[in-house]
C-alpha cells in the first residue's frame, strides 16, 4: 500500500467515526417516531359515519360526485367540512396504553361522546384528561390521549354536513320566478326581466344570477313552522321540475326552505335584496382627498 493509499483509508476512517459520534452523541436521546391515531390517509376513506348520543347516525359516502351524506337521507355533503375533517386525520396521539383489563368507565369510553368509523375502523371519544383537556379516544384496543380537535369537528348532526350550496354544482340557471319579478331568456339567449326596468343593465342580471349560484348558507336545519312569505321557482338545465324555495318569515336570517327535502337554509339576512331583488347596482360613490 502506497503512503497516498493509507492517507485516503485514514481520511475515510476519520469521517466515519465523526459521523458516528454525531449520530451517537452521548447523553443525546433521538425522538421517538410519531404514534398517530388514524393510520389512514385521507385518499383512502371512502365510508364515514359518525355518531353522536341522541342523534341520528349520519352516514357519508365517497361517490362519482363527490362526498354524499346516504343516511339518515341523501343529498350532497358539504365539501368544505368534508375536506377540514380529513385533513385533520393526521392527528398525534400524546400517549396511548392497552384498553385490555382497564375500566373503560375511567375514561368515559363505557358511553363515549361521539363515535367515528373510517372504512371499517372503529374510534370511540372518551372523556377528558383533567390537566391539560385532551381527550381520551379508544382504538383498536388501545386507549390514546389526544387532541380534541378532531372530535369538535364531528360532534354534530346530520344537517350539519349538508352541503351549504343554495344550487347544484354546475347548475345553469334558466328561468326564475321571484315574488315581484320574472326573468327569461328570449330565443336570441338575451335575459328579459318582467316587469321591465331600463335601469337594470344586463351585467345586473348576471351579478344576480351568479349571487345564487356562488352563496352558501350558514346553517342547515329541518324545515321549520314559520309562516311562507312567498316563493322563487327556478328552471335548471336539464331539469324537468322547477327548484322551488319557500321564503320563510324569520327576523333574523333570510331562510329559503326546500319542502321538497324537508330542510331549510339559513342565510345572512343582508342577502334578500341580493337574491330576492334583481335591481341595478349603483356605483361606489368617489372617494374624495
Amino acid at each position: 500500500m502506497n503512503s497516498r493509499t493509507g492517507l485516503n483509508l485514514a481520511l475515510v476512517a476519520v469521517v466515519a467515526t465523526l459521523a458516528a459520534l454525531s449520530y451517537f452523541k452521548p447523553g443525546t436521546q433521538h425522538p421517538a417516531p410519531t404514534v398517530r391515531l388514524i393510520d389512514l390517509k385521507p385518499v383512502e376513506v371512502h365510508e364515514i359515519r359518525v355518531a353522536v348520543p341522541g342523534q341520528k347516525p349520519t352516514d357519508l359516502k365517497l361517490g362519482p360526485q363527490g362526498w354524499q351524506v346516504t343516511a339518515p337521507f341523501i343529498l350532497p355533503a358539504d365539501p368544505n367540512l368534508m375536506k377540514t375533517l380529513l385533513d385533520y386525520l393526521d392527528v398525534p396521539s400524546r400517549d396511548s396504553f392497552p384498553a385490555a383489563g382497564r375500566d373503560l368507565a375511567q375514561y368515559g369510553l363505557d358511553k363515549p361522546k361521539a363515535e367515528l368509523w373510517l372504512n371499517d375502523s372503529d374510534y370511540r371519544f372518551g372523556g377528558f384528561q383533567p390537566v391539560n383537556n385532551e381527550q381520551y379516544v379508544l382504538a383498536g384496543g388501545t386507549i390514546h390521549l389526544v387532541d380534541p380537535q378532531l372530535f369538535y369537528r364531528i360532534d354534530h348532526d346530520a344537517y350539519w354536513w349538508i352541503d351549504k350550496a343554495l344550487l347544484p354544482a354546475g347548475a345553469e340557471i334558466t328561468a326564475l320566478q321571484l315574488p315581484d319579478a320574472t326573468l327569461t331568456r328570449d330565443k336570441q339567449g338575451i335575459w328579459q326581466l318582467a316587469p321591465a326596468d331600463p335601469k337594470v343593465s344586463a351585467d345586473d342580471i348576471q351579478r344576480f344570477l351568479t349571487a345564487w349560484e356562488e352563496n352558501l348558507a350558514i346553517s342547515v336545519a329541518p324545515i321549520g313552522k314559520d309562516a311562507p312569505q312567498g316563493e322563487v321557482a327556478m328552471s335548471l338545465a336539464g331539469q324537468k321540475a322547477p327548484l322551488r324555495f319557500a321564503i320563510l318569515k324569520d327576523p333574523d336570517f333570510l331562510v329559503l326552505a326546500r319542502p321538497d327535502l324537508g330542510i331549510q337554509y339559513d342565510l345572512d339576512d343582508s342577502l334578500k335584496d341580493t337574491l330576492l331583488r334583481v335591481a341595478h347596482a349603483a356605483p361606489a360613490a368617489a372617494k374624495t382627498k
